[in-house]
């Protein structure tokens, strides 16, 4: 296990540290955060229970407690859309369809608003939210051999699936961002490298536009900005994972990460410290720092979490916490915390 590392540009002053704060007696296998009416809320899916447990954060225990819980079947996903005043959480599963709830203030807890087509999304694997002009999408990824992913969009009354992106090529996750300006979604695949699609402004629909190359096989795509430039963690299970960088033509790698067994490569950041988990099923997951200094992210903290499937960070008024989601084991809740050493 490695320590806390000193705080960049102060010397033996400060230090950082990933320590649990909370253990979750169950499996799941992603987390996703939402704020509503100043509160801070999680919603975890968990397929063995077939739960997508919704969390608060209690600010006066100073933990999260359980909220609500929406049952289904082998529940994959829990994401959370804000459309004004209104909660939405879809909850993709791997049978009887996926669903979309809402949370209904007379009842207190989330009720089901809508069915999503069965035809359309087989074996969903992530759901990824994005705005454009002002109006609210959402993506399904669908990683089946006949998989069809799927956007969504709202129409003030509901969600209607607005674009079929493309068959047969097993898409494992989607990831939105904005390059240069322009709208983009990247779908990582099982069977071809990553492709980026572009938002056509005239049509208002994504159109293909260009593709990562010696890429094969990536489980997963993350964007993350750092010091106004734009950043891609690819996901590998067998070989490297990479850390790519935008250079105003193309994605050029500028780091790789040994990742036998990864499924995830969660880029995040705190207070200005960014940092990447990289999860693996054959040993201790990695937390890496990034150093300014040498342009690359070193090796920060590990962490062993069974199986781990997401990683993510969740911010209260005060305090940072990183959930790490665990398929085979509990979950977990790491602090971020800066241990001040001049006091």
């Amino acid at each position: 296990m490695f320590p806390a590392r000193m705080y960049p540009n102060c010397y033996k002053c400060m230090f950082l540290d990933f320590v649990v704060h909370q253990i979750l007696p169950y499996q799941s296998v992603s987390v996703d955060t939402f704020n509503s009416k100043n509160d801070v809320f999680v919603a975890i899916a968990q397929p063995s229970m077939e739960n997508c447990m919704v969390l608060e954060w209690d600010h006066i225990e100073m933990n999260f407690r359980s909220y609500d819980n929406i049952t289904g079947q082998s529940i994959v996903g829990c994401k959370a859309i804000l459309v004004g005043d209104q909660v939405f959480v879809v909850v993709a599963q791997l049978f009887g369809g996926s669903h979309i709830y809402k949370y209904d203030e007379s009842w207190t807890k989330f009720v089901k608003f809508q069915d999503i087509e069965v035809s359309r999304i087989s074996k969903p694997n992530d759901i990824e939210l994005f705005e454009i002009d002002s109006e609210m999408f959402f993506v399904i990824a669908d990683s089946s051999k006949a998989g069809l992913s799927t956007v969504y969009k709202w129409n003030n009354k509901g969600f209607y699936s607005y674009q079929s992106l493309h068959e047969w090529f097993r898409d494992t996750d989607a990831e939105f961002l904005n390059i240069d300006g322009k709208s983009h979604l990247i779908l990582s695949s099982r069977s071809q490298v990553p492709i980026i699609l572009q938002w056509n402004k005239v049509s208002k629909k994504f159109v293909p536009h260009s593709e990562i190359p010696n890429m094969e096989d990536v489980l997963a795509v993350k964007s993350f900005r750092m010091q106004d430039n734009l950043y891609l963690t690819l996901t590998r299970f067998i070989g490297d994972s990479r850390v790519m960088k935008w250079n105003s033509k193309q994605f050029v790698e500028i780091q790789a990460l040994p990742s036998r067994g990864a499924m995830t490569l969660q880029p995040f950041s705190f207070k200005n410290n960014y940092y990447l988990a990289l999860g693996s099923d054959y040993t201790f997951s990695q937390i890496y720092q990034w150093d300014g200094e040498k342009k690359l992210f070193m090796l920060f903290k590990e962490i062993y979490v069974q199986a781990p499937r997401s990683f993510t960070a969740v911010s209260t008024d005060r305090r940072d916490f990183f959930f790490a989601s665990s398929f085979k084991g509990n979950t977990q809740i790491f602090e971020h915390i800066i241990i001040d050493l001049s006091l």
